[in-house]
C-alpha cells in the first residue's frame, strides 16, 4: 500500500467519523401534523410519512450491542397540543420485572424521553426545568420530583406500543409540553402551546434489560461526552436540539381526499351535551361524522346531510376526543373536549 493510498484511507476514515458525529449533533426537525395524530401504535398517520427516521445507536451504558439484541430508530412530529414521538425497537427479550412502577423503573425495558421545553439547558433532577420520562411497557411515565422521589407522570403522555414483527415493537407517544413552573396540583397552568420555529431540547433513549434485575444497556440517540453518559436525567446540557417546522402547505392529500379550508364549523368546543355542526357552504354532499378516543377507538358515528346538525355527546365521559367529518373527497378532523 503506497503513501497516497494510506492518505486516502485516512482521509475517508476521518471524514466518515466526522460526518457520523455531525449527524448525531445536527438539529432535529419535526414536521407539523396538520391532521391530529391517533395514538394507536401504528405509523399510518399522515405526519409520519413526512418525518425522517433517526437512529438510536449510541451505547451510553454497557457493552457493544448486537443488532439481534437491540436496534432502534425514531421519528418526530408536533401540533399545537402535543409533541409526537414514534419509536421502532428491535429487542430480542422484553423485560418488565419490577411490579411497582416506582421501584427500579430504569432497570426495566422502557423508552426514555428527555424534553427541555425551551432549550434552556441546566439542571433538572430536582426541578421541572426539563423532564426525563421513562415510558414503561404499561405506559407509566416515571421521573423525579423536587425531593428526588419517583413520580408517575402518566397523565402527561398518551402512549401505545404494538408488535409489528417478531421482536419488533412500535411505540407511538403524544407528550404534553410544560414549562419549568409545572406542578402536579395544577399542570394545565404551565402547559405550553407549541408553535412553528420553537426550539426545544430533546433526546430519546432505550433501557434494555434482557432478563435480569438490572439493565444491561442504555442506548441513546446522541453522542455523549466521556464521563457524562448517564447525565441526561440530571442536566439538560447534553440534550439534542429540536426545531418545530411549519407545514409547507395548508393542504394535504390523504387517500385522495382534500384537506384544506374547513367546510364545517364545529361549536361549542368545549361542550357538555351537544356539539353543533354548521356547513360553511351550500354543498349537498353526504358526510359521515366519527368520534374516536385519543387512542383511536371508534365511539360514535353519524351520517349527516343537512346544513346544520347536532351531535349528542352527553353520554361521553369528560375527556378529549377526535372528531372526523368526511365525504368521498374531503376530510376534516377536530379535537373536541367533553366537559
Amino acid at each position: 500500500m503506497n503513501f497516497r493510498t494510506i492518505l486516502l484511507c485516512s482521509f475517508l476514515t476521518v471524514f466518515s467519523l466526522h460526518s457520523f458525529s455531525q449527524t448525531q449533533k445536527d438539529t432535529i426537525f419535526a414536521p407539523e401534523a396538520i391532521i391530529p395524530v391517533v395514538i394507536d401504535g401504528s405509523d399510518k398517520d399522515d405526519c409520519w410519512a413526512k418525518s425522517d427516521w433517526k437512529p438510536i445507536n449510541q451505547v451510553w451504558i454497557g457493552p457493544k450491542v448486537a443488532a439481534s439484541d437491540f436496534t432502534g430508530k425514531y421519528k418526530m412530529a408536533w401540533d399545537a397540543n402535543y409533541l409526537y414521538v414514534l419509536v421502532e425497537v428491535v429487542d430480542d427479550i422484553l423485560s418488565d420485572d419490577h411490579v411497582n412502577p416506582l421501584v427500579q423503573w430504569y432497570d426495566d425495558d422502557c423508552i426514555e424521553l428527555f424534553i427541555d421545553e425551551n432549550r434552556s439547558k441546566g439542571l433538572h433532577q430536582f426541578n421541572n426545568n426539563a423532564f426525563a420520562y421513562h415510558v414503561s411497557l404499561t405506559y407509566d411515565a416515571i421521573d423525579l420530583d423536587a425531593n428526588g422521589n419517583p413520580v408517575n407522570y402518566k397523565n402527561n403522555i398518551i402512549a401505545k406500543m404494538d408488535t409489528i414483527a417478531p421482536h419488533t415493537y412500535l411505540w407511538e407517544v403524544a407528550v404534553k409540553i410544560y414549562d419549568a413552573t409545572f406542578t402536579l396540583a395544577n399542570p394545565e397552568k404551565s402547559r405550553v402551546t407549541l408553535t412553528a420555529k420553537k426550539l426545544m431540547g430533546f433526546t430519546v433513549a432505550y433501557c434494555d434489560n434482557d432478563a435480569g434485575t438490572t439493565r444491561e444497556n442504555f442506548i441513546g440517540s446522541m453522542i455523549m461526552p466521556s464521563g457524562h453518559e448517564n447525565d441526561n436525567y440530571i442536566t439538560a446540557d447534553y440534550f439534542g436540539s429540536l426545531l418545530l417546522k411549519a407545514n409547507d402547505s395548508a393542504t394535504s392529500a390523504i387517500a385522495g381526499k382534500k384537506v384544506s379550508n374547513q367546510l364545517v364549523s364545529v361549536f361549542p368546543n368545549p361542550a357538555q351535551n351537544q356539539i353543533r355542526l354548521e356547513r360553511l357552504n351550500n354543498t349537498s354532499n353526504n358526510m359521515v361524522v366519527e368520534i374516536r378516543s385519543m387512542t383511536g377507538a371508534l365511539i360514535k358515528t353519524k351520517s349527516i346531510a343537512n346544513l346544520n346538525e347536532v351531535i349528542e355527546i352527553g353520554d361521553l365521559l369528560p375527556a378529549m376526543y377526535l372528531m372526523t367529518i368526511s365525504s368521498n373527497q374531503y376530510i376534516q378532523t377536530e379535537r373536541i373536549i367533553k366537559r
